[in-house]
């Protein structure tokens, strides 16, 4: 059965990565993206608040909270979208026969999907955060920086159970179409808490938050960009999500289970 999974994962490394040649210029894409959006959210806030007011706010000027920012949503949500979009596509484009039909596990085949972009996401962070951190804060950011896309990675890993649980609850007892997920995506967006922290929200976002095993990885990187981050409550912020982890896991499996067998049950239409 690992076979069956590396041969999955294998695919869709070939696939992800052979798109990435073909496009070159998509890279250039990838590592200009958490820099775009920084600037985009800058001239809008100095266009209508202070910079100082910022830093005394949330503790670390804009120009790294906001790119930092810009790297973790890349990070999570681009390592889980393409899992979450993959049965509509399937659809879309007329291979989720095939995918029914394969022998490989439905489980191995959404698992595999968000790996190679991990790499990618890994690169991403390694041309928008480690340069910027290096630059304001010399060899402790260059080792700042590392903690902060490990973190990241682990962020987008813990991520994905629960995304499984969401395509279960969206696949699973419905028809879904495209504007279900587009109303989805930004309520994960507040939810993760990468551009408005989780610990200035009112309580009930805040336990609403706490729900999101990658919201908690969120705030503790936010968290050691501003210094407030001890020991103890680094401990506690990824036990939780770790223990989020684990709560998700076999209720994502459960949840693709659903969805496989209700599809079987309904047949598969490939007009």
């Amino acid at each position: 059965m690992a076979s069956l999974f590396l041969l999955a994962v294998w695919a869709e490394m070939k696939m992800v990565y052979a798109e990435l040649i073909r496009r070159k210029y998509m890279l250039l894409m990838l590592a200009a993206y958490p820099y775009i959006l920084m600037i985009f959210i800058l001239l809008i806030g100095m266009s209508i608040g202070n910079r100082q007011i910022f830093i005394q706010r949330i503790g670390v000027s804009p120009e790294i909270f906001f790119l930092v920012s810009g790297f973790l949503i890349m990070s999570i949500l681009g390592t889980s979208d393409d899992l979450l979009w993959r049965p509509i596509y399937d659809e879309w484009i007329g291979t989720l026969p095939y995918v029914i039909a394969s022998h490989i596990p439905r489980l191995y085949h959404y698992l595999a999907i968000p790996i190679p972009r991990l790499l990618i996401a890994f690169f991403t962070g390694l041309t928008s955060v480690l340069p910027l951190m290096v630059y304001y804060y010399g060899l402790h950011g260059f080792i700042e920086g590392l903690a902060v896309i490990l973190l990241g990675l682990f962020s987008s890993i813990i991520f994905i159970p629960f995304i499984m649980v969401v395509m279960g609850f969206i696949y699973g007892f419905g028809n879904v179409n495209w504007r279900v997920i587009n109303v989805i995506r930004p309520i994960l967006l507040v939810l993760l808490g990468a551009y408005y922290p989780r610990y200035l929200m009112p309580l009930a976002g805040y336990i609403v938050s706490s729900l999101v095993p990658s919201s908690h990885v969120v705030e503790a990187i936010q968290r050691l960009l501003i210094g407030s981050l001890n020991g103890l409550y680094a401990f506690i912020l990824l036990g939780v999500a770790t223990a989020l982890f684990i709560v998700y896991s076999p209720i994502g499996v459960y949840s693709i289970g659903l969805w496989e067998k209700r599809k079987i049950s309904e047949g598969v239409k490939t007009e």
